[in-house]
């Protein structure tokens, strides 16, 4: 099989699919902006899923890694996050299939008021999110056009200093706007799949509509010492339509960048 039979035949298998993985994309992760940050560098990993799914890791698992940087009143994040089974599964040296996805976000925040040693603290933030798989990566090499589910949230995060002796608890608050739209669609289906998925006629139009839900989510943050920090989150929102809410702990480890 050449190589351009190949690339055909992942085309083909991927739009067929396409409809199940975009209604199944790998499940959330809270949302975590605490605008009560200083200057500094952090690393961070978080794990979490849906409320439905209980406490007990399973399936629905969602783990995140990441960096913040922080310089002054602006703070910058970026994040890879993945199903907590398919990373484990590749850890233990399974070869990755083309439906393994990764989620791929950045956010930049601005602290407007407060900040420092002050009780409050409020800043305005937006970012975007990006759901790739495998076979969106390998087609994109050989030239050929996946549609990729982005979101884009915009808001505005409060957030409560709590002194406790040694230390201080930061709570916060962010209801946002996130904006969903489809980009790098195709400009035409090929006959071979409408001919088996006429229903796939309008993909190429996907791009055109941009979705718009509010969430919110809500958290609290423990630095120790001023290098190792706890976190934990709950989100919640409407997402196509229907209320789908996550929950996420996790800590991270640097100099600087909270207070």
């Amino acid at each position: 099989m050449t190589g351009r039979m190949r690339v055909g035949t992942a085309l083909v298998a991927g739009l067929l699919g396409f409809a199940a993985q975009a209604s199944a994309q790998i499940p959330g992760m809270p949302l975590f902006t605490n605008p009560r940050y200083g200057t500094g560098l952090r690393v961070h990993a978080d794990i979490g899923q849906p409320t439905k799914s209980g406490t007990g890791l399973g399936d629905f698992t969602l783990v995140q890694g990441g960096a913040t940087l922080a310089l002054g009143p602006i703070g910058l994040g970026a994040n890879v996050a993945t199903n907590l089974r398919k990373a484990q599964a590749v850890a233990g040296g399974a070869a990755p299939t083309e439906d393994d996805n990764f989620t791929g976000s950045a956010i930049a925040q601005l602290r407007v008021a407060g900040g420092g040693r002050q009780s409050m603290s409020l800043s305005i933030f937006g970012g975007a999110s990006a759901d790739i798989t495998a076979r969106q990566v390998a087609a994109a090499t050989q030239g050929v056009k996946f549609p990729v589910q982005m979101t884009f949230p915009v808001g505005a995060s409060l957030g409560l200093r709590i002194p406790l002796g040694l230390t201080a608890l930061s709570v916060w608050g962010a209801p946002r706007y996130a904006f969903t739209k489809y980009v790098n669609c195709p400009d035409a289906v090929p006959a071979a799949i409408l001919s088996v998925r006429p229903d796939l006629a309008n993909l190429p139009n996907m791009c055109h509509d941009t979705d718009k839900a509010f969430r919110w989510s809500a958290g609290a943050d423990l630095p120790i010492l001023g290098i190792l920090s706890i976190r934990a989150a709950y989100d919640s929102g409407k997402i196509n339509g229907e209320t789908v809410s996550y929950w996420g702990i996790g800590a991270s480890i640097g100099i600087g960048g909270m207070r």
